[in-house]
């Protein structure tokens, strides 16, 4: 997928005989990211991408995608189901789905497994190598955990670090030949039947069932719990969860006739104990992840609630106004709870790696009040002690960003043991590390707990919990009927440009028609400036809401700044014309007449009125019916469509982005509260991650989009787009509400045609 102008490449590579340009959908691309593998809005859709762009007939694609979702284990989920509700293992899933529907003859796949649960794992594995057996493909699979895959290769390539290939061996070879394994594992790989522990210092492990529960309640039903531990061996309790409902989405209704979101998990109790290691496991998507930011005061409960004991909130005067994390100030959070995200990135907020490591001993703050808990002096001394112990010394003034995957996870966990937290809660803290780095983060983690500190990680290693000898918290989703349930439900709230079916009558008509029903009222609004047309449209988009199936108190809610902004049009206009009619205020620099305010009230009312159908008919609109319906009925470039299509669910990506940076940053202790400066420039930090994150996530965008054979040519489409009877009423609909504006305006006298 590199050209010349991306890398620098010598000798020559042929794809079947050809450049691999001219070969496009020969080779299928797995990258590790899943967010950046997710092209398209809705589960069948993104499958059916590269299948299209190859230009396969139409009623095969269904039956491809239908085969690919099954191979994956997605094929419980509808086709509509909105693909930004999948989890990560989800998505890497789906990723490999619509790999498998094109048939490609090269399957490239990078670290495949690296999100997934053992069950997903096995899965994946399975299918790539039924699909490699179903069509005689080659796999290259960059990978450096081989237990998984190494009896089912036939060849291993070790690469040399700085470039080049260090031998190539026969994979079996890895299981029999012990120099072979001595030196891999030296490298830092995973080699099968290796303990990557097996080095470390004698530690306590075993001393636990590492299926334990987490606590002193009875097993809630989202949760398994085991043998209970004695009393005598629990520190005491920092953290109490009761009768605890987790969700990512606001429990409150949102501005659509739809039901508020549903929790992910119901019903927990939980006591997280001083000197406690927990690791949180399930399938992906039973909200492990979602169940830690509760934990750690990022999320809000959808029921029951998170209270800490007087071991974390303090007694006396300087104790804590509240026990709900959640309603913490930044940096009394960042004193108790440290949180380290998946993505290292996320956390990084400041230019070099000693101004990060100081940054959360400088923001966190004696309890109860303002005063810095660290001096000046205590500052260093604990930044030169992270350094030494995360072997980061000599990268002191590097900026975080160029350190490598395992340095940059390393950095992230001491960003946050910087402010000296006693719990420290981590999301999947060994994904993309090799054994040595892994074995390092071992070693600091157990240091944590040592010095009487606390862990919760959410994780599928199995290695991870016995290196910290966790006790298992086993997550399991309520069974609510299946995954196939929610792709016919509303958004939860409801988005205001929406990245899924809309059920409502209006979004369920064609997307073009609703674009012709807009123009003709927009047409109208556009010959006159005045404010009868523009009231009539404006009345008559107010009572199409119901048929929009939106709530009219959440909808004026939501478009209050288009609202801001025509009033804004209307006193900008009304003191800048000229003066017409009686005086009505004379302000020195200008004045205000009746005349200027008849005309300034006409133009803001035009505007709001342009505005509102606009706003009515996107918020039912799917993306993809949109585009199917502007390249296969208006005949407008396939690649410019799907662009702009990829473009708009990026945007939908960056939105999440800025919600976790959010989180990362309250985790931090950097938030928008204080001064207008502080306010200004904890923004601006919180832009520089979100640019960060968008130049990362296009570039891997475009990489998977060509990889799947976008703009190969001639393409087909699995979603045919046409008019129907029932969306002639929408059409008419539209001509009818611009007549009348026209002719209410015409009767009342008001009418006034722009270019008179």
């Amino acid at each position: 997928m590199l050209h010349d102008e991306e890398a620098e490449a010598h000798g020559t590579l042929l794809l079947d005989g050809v450049p691999p340009e001219k070969a496009r959908g020969r080779a299928g691309l797995m990258q590790q990211d899943p967010e950046s593998q997710v092209v398209l809005s809705r589960l069948g859709d993104d499958v059916a991408f590269a299948a299209e762009n190859l230009s396969v007939p139409r009623e095969q694609i269904w039956q491809r995608v239908q085969a690919a979702l099954s191979d994956v284990g997605l094929q419980e989920f509808g086709l509509d189901h909105p693909s930004a509700k999948l989890s990560g293992g989800q998505k890497q899933r789906l990723a490999l789905a619509g790999i498998l529907a094109m048939r490609p003859g090269l399957l490239l796949l990078d670290e495949p497994t690296a999100n997934l649960d053992p069950e997903g794992v096995r899965q994946v594995r399975d299918a790539v190598l039924a699909a490699a057996a179903a069509t005689g493909a080659t796999v290259i699979l960059v990978e450096h955990r081989l237990e998984v895959w190494a009896e089912h290769m036939d060849t291993l390539l070790i690469l040399e670090t700085g470039g080049g290939i260090r031998g190539r061996r026969r994979a079996g070879d890895i299981f029999t030949d012990a120099p072979l394994r001595e030196e891999l594992g030296e490298m830092g790989l995973w080699v099968p039947g290796r303990d990557p522990l097996q080095g470390l210092p004698p530690w306590r492990q075993g001393s636990r069932d590492h299926h334990d529960g987490a606590g002193q309640h009875d097993a809630a039903p989202g949760m398994e719990h085991r043998a209970e531990p004695s009393a005598a061996e629990e520190g005491e309790p920092l953290l109490l969860a009761q009768g605890l409902a987790v969700g990512r989405h606001s429990p409150k209704a949102g501005w659509r006739r739809a039901h508020p979101a549903p929790p992910t998990l119901t019903d927990l109790d939980l006591v997280i104990r001083r000197g406690q290691s927990v690791g949180i496991t399930g399938a992906n998507g039973a909200g492990k992840s979602t169940l830690l930011l509760t934990l750690a005061g990022l999320l809000p409960a959808h029921a029951g609630g998170v209270s800490a004991t007087t071991e974390l909130t303090g007694s006396g005067p300087g104790a804590l106004g509240t026990t709900d994390p959640h309603q913490w100030r930044s940096a009394e959070l960042i004193a108790r709870i440290g949180v380290v995200f998946q993505e290292p990135e996320h956390q990084f907020v400041r230019s070099t790696v000693r101004e990060e490591l100081a940054l959360g001993a400088e923001q966190a703050r004696v309890p109860g009040g303002t005063d810095r808990l660290f001096s000046e002096q205590q500052v260093q001394e604990r930044v030169a002690e992270l350094l030494e112990r995360l072997g980061l010394t000599e990268l002191a003034e590097a900026n975080p960003f160029t350190l490598s995957g395992g340095e940059k996870r390393r950095l992230s966990v001491g960003t946050v043991l910087s402010a000296g937290p006693e719990v420290l809660m981590l999301d999947e803290p060994t994904f993309g590390q090799d054994a040595r780095t892994f074995a390092e983060l071992i070693l600091l983690l157990r240091e944590h707990l040592d010095s009487g500190g606390t862990v919760l990680a959410v994780t599928h290693d199995a290695a991870f919990l016995r290196g910290v000898d966790a006790r298992e918290l086993n997550i399991q989703a309520p069974d609510s009927g299946g995954p196939a349930d929610p792709p016919r439900s509303e958004a939860p709230g409801g988005e205001l440009f929406g990245a899924q079916h809309s059920l409502s009558w209006l979004g369920r008509r064609n997307a073009l028609a609703k674009l012709l029903a807009v123009f003709l009222i927009t047409a109208a609004l556009v010959m006159t400036i005045d404010v009868v047309s523009s009231g009539v449209v404006i009345l008559a988009s107010l009572a199409l809401l119901p048929l929009a199936g939106i709530r009219p108190a959440g909808f004026l809610q939501r478009i209050w700044p288009f609202a801001l902004g025509a009033l804004v049009a209307a006193w900008g206009t009304a003191i800048a014309s000229e003066e017409s009619g009686p005086v009505v205020a004379d302000l020195g620099f200008t004045t205000i007449s009746e005349g200027s305010i008849a005309l300034g009230l006409a133009l803001g009312a035009r505007a709001f009125a342009i505005v509102l159908p606009s706003v009515i008919v996107f918020s039912t609109t799917d993306p993809t019916d949109l585009a199917d319906s502007l390249a296969q009925q208006l005949r407008l470039p396939a690649r410019f469509v799907l662009g702009a299509l990829a473009a708009m669910r990026l945007l939908g990506l960056l939105a999440e982005h800025w919600t976790t940076l959010g989180h990362a940053r309250r985790a931090r202790g950097v938030t928008a509260q204080g001064g207008l400066f502080r306010r200004m420039r904890s923004t601006a930090s919180q832009g520089f991650g979100l640019l960060v994150q968008a130049i990362r996530l296009a570039t891997r965008l475009a990489v998977t989009m060509e990889s799947r054979g976008f703009g190969a040519g001639a393409r087909s489409w699995a979603r045919p787009a046409r008019f129907s009877l029932a969306d002639a009423p929408v059409i008419l609909g539209g001509a009818a509400i611009g007549a009348l504006a026209v002719g209410a305006a015409i009767l009342s006298g008001t009418w006034n045609l722009v270019w008179t």
